[in-house]
């Protein structure tokens, strides 16, 4: 790898802005099972479990809508990435789980907004 590369290689995540989109929706779809252990916590502790997968998928979604306004167009997009965008709605079952509606509505978003972005090319192209 040359020392002039402004990106870095992950493994399988790829490099750059796409391993983290596929690190922000693993880790925001993940943090279901974060539900699924508060339901043997006392009451107490089950709120902040909620909270803090609350924010989890929060700061995933919003990682993914700033990835997206980085690179608005596919043509111009890493590889990869705009796949990433197509599996995102997976974050709606997330913010779903624990009812964090902001999450539920903001989830279908990104793969909307990266279908409007290839329609849109499309028909400037043509």
């Amino acid at each position: 790898m040359s020392s002039n590369r402004q990106s870095r290689s992950y493994g399988h995540l790829g490099e750059g802005p796409t391993a983290l989109a596929k690190l922000s929706l693993i880790i925001g779809v993940s943090s279901i099972f974060l539900v699924m252990i508060a339901g043997a916590l006392p009451p107490s502790a089950k709120d902040s479990v909620y909270w803090i997968q609350r924010i989890i998928v929060a700061a995933a979604i919003l990682a993914l809508l700033g990835i997206f306004f980085r690179h608005p167009l596919p043509s111009r997009r890493p590889e990869g990435l705009t796949e990433v965008f197509i599996y995102s709605p997976g974050l709606f079952l997330a913010a779903w789980v624990t009812g964090a509606w902001a999450g539920v509505f903001a989830a279908p978003l990104i793969p909307l907004l990266a279908l409007g972005s290839w329609i849109t090319e499309r028909l400037r192209r043509d």
